[in-house]
């Protein structure tokens, strides 16, 4: 059955050869991202063995919900495998963790009382009854009356809105996979110069990843010192984004996300 998810999910033009940019379009993979460079996280998937030994806390139910995320080699492989392990007899972890609820997809009568308990426990579906004896006129006025009340239909940005969520996890916000990717991509170069004594400058990470500012032609024609503008842009973009990055990261281990 083919799952619905509120934010954009992953493609990977072929689980054994995944696709970089395809997997990079999706908010969910920069969320398992983050788990990988979470140290706290990191060490319990260490650990795992004694993680009945961890207190309660939302490390350790996000711990028991996403598993192992650890990857030594090609990180969109990993994520490929990682989001097809299967979480239980019937869904992966990808549809686990982030997929709306399976509702019911059609209308139809309900005619026993186990059902008709069922639907009027689903929030998801709604339970009316009709009388038989009203005219079609006053059946059809009174479910309009119902549905006004109770059924919005929504098209469009609304629809994808994570704050309309039901799945187990959620964005908190809607966020653009591109920006995730750039400060992302500023983080893991930082750390990769740091892992060989190497401190990079904003400036230096915003070339290294390619980063770029746009500046409007009036802004141009304002700054006498262009050059130094265009640094200051630069600093300061890096700098917001290795926040987003690093408050994404601690986020994840507490099962919110960016």
């Amino acid at each position: 059955m083919k799952r619905f998810f509120i934010s954009k999910h992953p493609t990977f033009g072929s689980y054994k050869n995944p696709v970089a940019h395809k997997i990079e379009q999706s908010p969910y993979y920069f969320w398992w991202l983050a788990l990988t460079l979470n140290k706290e996280y990191l060490a319990l998937c260490a650990g795992a063995s004694d993680c009945t030994k961890v207190e309660d806390s939302p490390l350790k139910q996000v711990f028991a919900d996403f598993g192992e995320v650890r990857c030594d080699g090609d990180k969109y492989k990993a994520f490929a495998n990682w989001w097809r392990r299967k979480a239980n007899d019937t869904e992966t972890m990808g549809e686990y963790l982030f997929s709306e609820p399976v509702a019911a997809t059609k209308v139809m009568l309900v005619d026993d009382a186990e059902a008709a308990k069922q639907s009027a426990d689903d929030v998801s579906s709604l339970l009316i009854s009709i009388p038989k004896n009203l005219t079609r006129k006053q059946i059809d006025k009174a479910l309009d009356n119902i549905f006004r009340k109770e059924l919005s239909f929504e098209r469009g940005r609304q629809t994808r809105n994570p704050a309309r969520s039901n799945a187990r996890y959620s964005l908190t916000k809607p966020a653009k996979a591109e920006s995730l990717k750039s400060a992302f991509d500023i983080i893991e170069a930082e750390r990769e110069a740091l892992a060989i004594g190497k401190k990079l400058s904003n400036v230096q990470l915003a070339d290294k990843v390619g980063l770029k500012v746009e500046i409007s032609e009036a802004t141009r024609a304002e700054q006498d010192g262009l050059a130094e503008y265009e640094i200051y842009l630069l600093s300061t973009t890096v700098s917001r984004k290795k926040k987003l990055a690093k408050t994404a990261i601690a986020n994840a281990a507490k099962g919110i996300f960016p």
